[in-house]
């Protein structure tokens, strides 16, 4: 569900929606993914976050400038705080998560949930969440997903030809927003439930504004992100499309563009007399 952060967390500027990782080879056994991550909290914690930050991956860069990110870690207390103890540890060729706990400058402890990935002949952090509960808290991922929903419409799937075209109008408008940092037009097309908080159920849900949508993609838009080269290809659906238990069509796939492999995951609920937006998350990959 689309929530604001009750606290301000690095996951809601990294995580969200704007990942860029990188690829290749897996790095040496000499470069692991615990050493990548111990030097980047060491880093934040002799106070150098611009190290930090400099030396993540790619896509963590990409989802948020170097200020929103300082301004968050500062917040959590990992600049000055200290290294983690991780936990947990769950390693592959071209992923690995790490969870653990530091204690924050200011004596608390934070505990976090960390991906990283390889590029070139190195392990780098690609994510940064905090964990509220059993699971990482990310208000930002599916932007405007909802829970417990079920739309009264009961809508039949839609053929491949008009699934292909929601995901197309969709991307063109959000290019355009990120291109001109306006998203006026990107927010008129959004589902009504998404804007009033409120499903045609009754049940509640979590609203959008236009500002949150800029602000949470501000990070797209700093770097001049380009995806109109989706516009002359057809989606792949990694996953079959659904209607969900919620009622919601749910839409998981990539393009594969000459510059990155642009990943979606989004969600329509149907108003009539179409399916219009309910939720959005889109990561970018080399």
């Amino acid at each position: 569900m689309f929530s604001l952060p009750r606290r301000a967390c690095v996951a809601a500027m990294v995580c969200l929606t704007a990942m860029v990782a990188g690829c290749g080879h897996p790095p040496a056994s000499s470069q692991n993914p615990e050493s990548a991550a111990n030097a980047f909290f060491a880093q934040l914690a002799n106070g150098d976050p611009h190290a930090a930050y400099d030396n993540a991956a790619f896509g963590f860069q990409a989802g948020q400038t170097f200020d929103a990110f300082l301004s968050n870690a500062r917040q959590l207390g990992l600049v000055g705080g200290q290294p983690p103890a991780w936990t947990r540890k769950d390693i592959h060729e071209k992923e690995a998560r790490l969870d653990g706990r530091v204690v924050s400058q200011f004596g608390t402890p934070v505990d976090l949930s960390v991906t990283l990935t390889p590029e070139g002949s190195q392990w780098k952090l690609f994510s940064l969440r905090t964990v509220t509960g059993a699971q990482p808290e990310n208000p930002f991922t599916l932007v405007g997903k909802g829970t417990g929903f079920n739309d009264v419409y009961h809508q039949p799937m839609p053929g491949p030809s008009q699934l292909a075209d929601l995901v197309h109008h969709t991307l063109a408008l959000f290019n355009t927003a990120i291109r001109s940092g306006d998203f006026h037009q990107f927010y008129g097309s959004i589902s009504q439930q998404w804007k009033d908080g409120q499903r045609m159920t009754g049940e509640a849900a979590a609203g959008v504004t236009e500002k949150m949508l800029k602000d949470h993609f501000q990070g797209f838009t700093d770097q001049k992100i380009d995806i109109s080269a989706v516009a002359g290809l057809p989606p792949v659906f990694d996953r079959t499309p659904i209607i969900n238990q919620d009622g919601l069509l749910d839409l998981y796939g990539h393009f594969d563009t000459p510059q990155f492999r642009v990943n979606f995951s989004l969600q329509y609920a149907y108003e009539l007399p179409r399916w219009k937006l309910f939720g959005i998350d889109l990561s970018l990959t080399k």
